[in-house]
Parts: C-alpha cells; sequence; structure tokens
C-alpha cells in the first residue's frame, strides 16, 4: 500500500512539474546596438540592433531616439537576426540612443548600452 501512496505522489508531482504553466520564459539577451556618432539635421540615422533568446523565440525591439518621439515595438524577427532601424532628427544636439528587446512571450531584456549620437 505504501509503494501505491508512494507511486501515486511521484506521478502527481512529474505532471505538476511538466505541465505548461510550469515553463520559465528566460528573456533575451542585453541588445547590441550599432550607429553612426554624428549626424546632419534632417539624415536619415539607421542603426543595426542584434540579440539572442535563449529559447530562440523570435524578438521585437524599442528603440529611445532621446528626443520627444515615443518609443514603440517593432514586428517580431528571429532571433540572432540583426535589423535596422531608421530615425530623422529635426534639430541639433546630443541624443542618448537605446533599444531593449523583448521575446514572444513579453519576457523583456535589459537596455542596450547607450549610443550617443552628436547631430549637426
Amino acid at each position: 500500500m505504501r509503494f501505491f501512496v508512494f507511486l501515486s505522489s511521484v506521478v502527481i508531482l512529474v505532471s505538476i512539474v511538466s505541465s505548461p504553466g510550469c515553463f520559465r520564459n528566460s528573456p533575451p539577451e542585453k541588445p547590441i546596438l550599432l550607429g553612426p556618432d554624428t549626424a546632419k539635421v534632417g539624415d536619415t540615422i539607421s542603426i543595426r540592433v542584434y540579440t539572442i533568446d535563449p529559447e530562440d523565440q523570435v524578438v521585437s525591439y524599442k528603440v529611445e531616439w532621446g528626443d520627444t518621439t515615443t518609443p514603440v515595438w517593432s514586428f517580431f524577427f528571429p532571433s540572432g537576426e540583426t535589423i535596422i532601424r531608421t530615425h530623422i532628427y529635426y534639430s541639433p544636439g546630443v541624443y542618448p540612443v537605446r533599444t531593449k528587446a523583448k521575446d514572444i512571450d513579453r519576457g523583456e531584456s535589459d537596455w542596450s548600452d547607450t549610443l550617443k549620437l552628436k547631430i549637426n
């Protein structure tokens, strides 16, 4: 009888641990952001963004351009794919640009290192 109770407990425990609700999503790695140091007012700025998701899930990016524009999440892209985001500045100044990533299960990365962009 004890063996049956023990075996039943093991079966219940295994079913709980292996259920979909116990999935632990890891966020994408901190993105790498590459772009120019300087540009002119009105130029189209292109930055390259890259990250890896530990579960190889698709990822979306949000870029803070350092001006008054509101950051929005991009479409989803394959993990490990370098993407290009573009922006135009209309005033001279130094702008801190950074990005973060999130996977399809809403796991968010840390912010990337900040790129200081001087607009003349």
